[in-house]
């Protein structure tokens, strides 16, 4: 600090050691009005009680220059630092910081224009020798503090990021370290037991410099923060095989069926919002380290499954897919499904026709038209199938059978 300290009035002097004693006047209402401030009003008590221990600290600094002459030492300035760092892990604004800084000055200085007009002859003092030196001493303080908090802030964004990495590959490489991904939650600040889903986001950052990836990301998963009803901190974030994948916090106890709906809208809304966006998957709602990687696989399933069929962007849910999915993972039900079309493969048509016949609703009317023949040449091929299948067109259980048979064939082409 190279602010240089006036040398003062006996007569000031004993008013300033006057206000050093008793500074409860202007620390009071410093704090009334930051309490009232963005940034501030809602801090925890304890976080509040910190804050007014902090005013006072630096209006005794304050008047501490002026008395001895000299400058804080560098013990009180580590002290005076440690408020800025600690105000980085409180979630206190910088803007917010400074703010308190420019508010205090104002206060201090009105407590001496009360002096100036109680006593004219220290009018001319105040004017040419205190404001300068207040203004400068403050405005080098601002700075000083400043510095701490960026500082601080520099060194708790790469923490986060080696937790945050740890995180990830705790979740995608060792999902059955069940302390470790405790812990590291725990240290991130995120409820571990808390269920989350994944969403799998498709965008396009070909052109991006790495640098320019991350400011991008960032973006977005702000954006898609607000879309999805969660704060932006509640949000984790990864890349991970091509896509951005956003974990959302879900509401303990609400059914899986729910929170699909609710987040599929959600995920709607991003993609209509955000354009650089191509498609967004969504796995089920799951819990722990495997239950965030499990969605993460279903996620990106589901929007790999919805991309061979989607030129333009999409939403996919797993939840769509779910029963082929769980078909084609059991290595015998897979079998069955896939030799029922086989039992048709020698007339390819019939395959069509069940195809045709079920995306238009087993109305045969549309269906005939659809496939551009005679309704009874329809029929025919209906009754046909029924016969080298053994199956009735009717039976619900056939129907969900061949439905699950012609899907698992569209997504092996």
């Amino acid at each position: 600090m190279t602010v240089s300290i006036p040398t003062i009035s006996e007569r000031l002097r004993e008013r300033t050691a006057l206000l050093a004693a008793n500074p409860a006047a202007v620390i009071d209402r410093v704090y009334e009005m930051l309490m009232g401030m963005e940034g501030y009003k809602t801090l925890a008590a304890s976080v509040k009680k910190d804050i007014s221990a902090s005013i006072d600290f630096s209006a005794r600094l304050w008047f501490q220059s002026l008395l001895s002459g000299n400058l804080p030492s560098a013990d009180d300035m580590e002290h005076f630092q440690e408020f800025g760092r600690r105000r980085v892990h409180q979630r206190v604004p910088l803007q917010a910081v400074l703010r308190a800084f420019r508010l205090g000055s104002r206060e201090i200085w009105r407590a001496y224009i009360e002096l100036g007009e109680n006593d004219r002859t220290l009018v001319d003092e105040l004017l040419f020798s205190i404001s300068p030196y207040l203004f400068d001493y403050f405005d080098v303080m601002a700075q000083d503090i400043t510095q701490s908090y960026l500082e601080e802030q520099y060194q708790q964004a790469r923490w986060r990021a080696a937790l945050s990495h740890q995180l990830y590959s705790i979740v995608f490489h060792s999902p059955d370290d069940y302390a470790g991904f405790r812990e590291t939650a725990e240290a991130l600040g995120i409820d571990s037991t808390a269920p989350r889903v994944a969403l799998a986001v498709d965008i396009d950052l070909s052109t991006h410099t790495s640098y320019e990836r991350e400011r991008e990301l960032d973006r977005i998963a702000l954006a898609s923060a607000r879309h999805l009803s969660a704060a932006p901190d509640d949000l984790v974030r990864a890349w991970h095989r091509g896509r951005m994948i956003l974990w959302v916090p879900c509401v303990r106890g609400d059914s899986i069926n729910r929170t699909d709906r609710q987040t599929t809208e959600r995920a709607n809304a991003i993609i209509g919002a955000i354009r650089e966006i191509r498609g967004i998957g969504i796995g089920l709602m799951n819990e722990g380290a495997s239950g965030w990687s499990a969605s993460v696989d279903e996620a990106i399933r589901a929007l790999d499954f919805a991309s061979k069929e989607q030129s333009q962007p999409h939403v996919a849910t797993y939840s769509s897919i779910l029963i082929e999915e769980c078909a084609r993972l059991s290595s015998n039900a897979r079998r069955y499904l896939v030799s029922l079309l086989e039992q048709l493969s020698h007339e390819p048509e019939l395959v069509t026709t069940l195809q045709t016949y079920f995306e238009q609703g087993q109305r045969r009317g549309q269906s005939a038209t659809a496939l551009g023949i005679h309704p009874n040449t329809l029929d025919y091929r209906i009754e046909r199938i029924q016969t080298l299948l053994g199956a009735s067109l009717n039976d619900v259980g056939w129907i969900a059978k061949l439905d699950i048979a012609l899907k698992l064939r569209g997504a092996a082409r």
